[in-house]
C-alpha cells in the first residue's frame, strides 16, 4: 500500500443507549452495523498499513463492543495515538484498567452543565449521572497509575455546545464543579455542534444550532473560563470550522478518512457520501475516489460558498440526500421533507 493517511475517524458501531438530538449518525435509532471481531481486525490492518498517526474511535457507544479494546490496543501498541469517545453509560473498573494500556486519550462526552440540560439533549434519564460516574472510575485508575509511576491515557470531557447548553453562567458552574471534583483532569473541550446528521435538520437549526458569531464569542468565553479555573486542566473551545474548506487549504488532499461501522468509507467526514468499503477495496483504489468526490464541481461549490452555520446545515442536507446510499436516503426521508432544491 502506498497511500499514507494521517488521521482516521472510525465509528465502530451505531449501537447506543442514548438518543442524542444532535447525533450525526442517528445512533441508537438504526441498525448497529457492527462488524464481527475478525472483520474488525482487518479494518485495523488497513489503518495500520496506511501508517496512521491518529485514530478517533467513536460511534454509537464504542465501549459496548466486545472487541473494541482489543482493536484499540493493537493500534496503540503500533504507535498510533488512539482517542476513544464514550458517553460513559457503562464503565466497569476492568474496562477503565484495560483502556489504560490501549489508548492515548479518553474523552467522556457530557453536553450539559447538569442532569436537566444533559439528559434532555441526550434523551435519556440518568445519562449525566452515568457520565460523571464513568469519569470517576477513569480518574481513579489514572491517579492510581500515576502514583505507581506508570503511563496512562489523558482524560477529559468533550462537551458539544448546543444553544441549550452554551450559556456562559452554566459553563462556568460546570467547569468550577468538575475542576473541584477532578483537579488533575487533563482537559475540558467545548466545541460547537457540527451541523451534520440530525444537527443539520431544519428544526435543530432553528432551535439549537449556534451561529458563527456565537462560536467566535464562545472562544473568548473559553479563555475566561480557563483564566478563572486555573489549575492543571486545559480548558478550550475548539473550532469546528476545521471541517470546512479553509483559505489556502485544499479539502481534496486533506489526509483524514472516516470509516463507518461496516467498513464503508465516507468521502469526507460528517457527510453521508460513500466511495466504497475498506474490506472490499484497498485504499490505493478508494483514495482517488475520495479525492474525486471532494473535487467534484458541485460538491466544491456547495462547500466553498458556506458563510454561515445555516449555510452549512443546508449544504449538509443537500449533500446527504444527494450522495447518501439508498438506506441513508430512506432513513433521512423519515426525518421530514427536504426544504431546499439541489440546484
Amino acid at each position: 500500500m502506498t497511500i499514507k493517511i494521517g488521521k482516521f475517524i472510525w465509528d465502530i458501531t451505531y449501537a447506543c443507549p442514548l438518543r442524542c438530538t444532535h447525533c450525526y449518525t442517528e445512533s441508537g435509532r438504526r441498525p448497529a452495523r457492527t462488524l464481527d471481531r475478525d472483520a474488525a481486525m482487518r479494518v485495523v490492518d488497513v489503518i495500520l498499513a496506511a501508517r496512521a498517526e491518529k485514530v478517533s474511535i467513536s460511534g454509537g457507544e464504542p465501549l459496548s463492543i466486545r472487541w473494541a479494546v482489543e482493536a484499540m490496543k493493537r493500534m496503540h501498541d503500533a504507535g498510533v495515538a488512539v482517542t476513544v469517545f464514550t458517553s460513559g453509560w457503562s464503565m466497569p473498573q476492568k474496562t477503565a484498567v484495560a483502556l489504560a494500556d490501549a489508548v492515548s486519550s479518553v474523552a467522556v462526552s457530557i453536553d450539559g452543565a447538569d442532569a436537566a440540560i444533559h439528559d434532555a439533549i441526550r434523551r435519556r434519564d440518568g445519562a449525566f449521572e452515568r457520565g460523571i460516574k464513568a469519569l470517576e472510575v477513569l480518574y481513579r485508575v489514572k491517579e492510581e497509575r500515576k502514583a505507581a509511576g506508570r503511563n496512562c491515557f489523558t482524560l477529559g470531557i468533550d462537551y458539544t455546545l448546543t444553544r441549550s447548553g452554551a450559556h456562559e453562567a452554566d459553563l462556568e458552574r460546570f467547569v468550577h464543579s468538575v475542576v473541584a471534583r477532578f483537579p488533575n483532569l487533563d482537559f475540558i473541550r467545548f466545541g460547537a455542534v457540527i451541523p451534520s446528521g440530525l444537527a443539520a435538520e431544519p428544526e435543530f437549526e432553528a432551535t439549537e444550532l449556534l451561529s458563527i458569531q456565537e462560536l467566535v464569542d464562545l472562544i473568548e468565553v473559553g479563555r475566561r473560563l480557563a483564566a478563572r479555573a486555573g489549575g492543571a486542566t486545559n480548558i478550550t473551545v475548539t473550532d469546528v470550522r476545521y471541517f470546512l474548506p479553509q483559505p489556502g487549504v485544499s479539502a481534496v488532499d486533506l489526509d483524514i478518512l472516516h470509516i463507518e461501522p461496516d467498513g464503508s468509507l465516507r468521502a469526507f467526514p460528517i457527510y453521508e457520501a460513500k466511495v466504497g468499503n475498506v474490506l472490499d477495496q484497498p485504499l490505493d483504489v478508494l483514495w482517488p475516489k475520495v479525492k474525486a468526490w471532494r473535487s467534484d464541481p458541485f460538491v466544491a461549490e456547495k462547500m466553498e460558498t458556506i458563510r454561515t452555520m445555516a449555510d452549512w446545515a443546508s449544504t449538509a442536507r443537500i449533500l446527504d440526500r444527494l450522495y447518501g446510499s439508498d438506506d441513508d436516503r430512506e432513513r433521512i426521508a423519515r426525518r421530514g421533507p427536504q426544504v431546499e432544491a439541489y440546484a
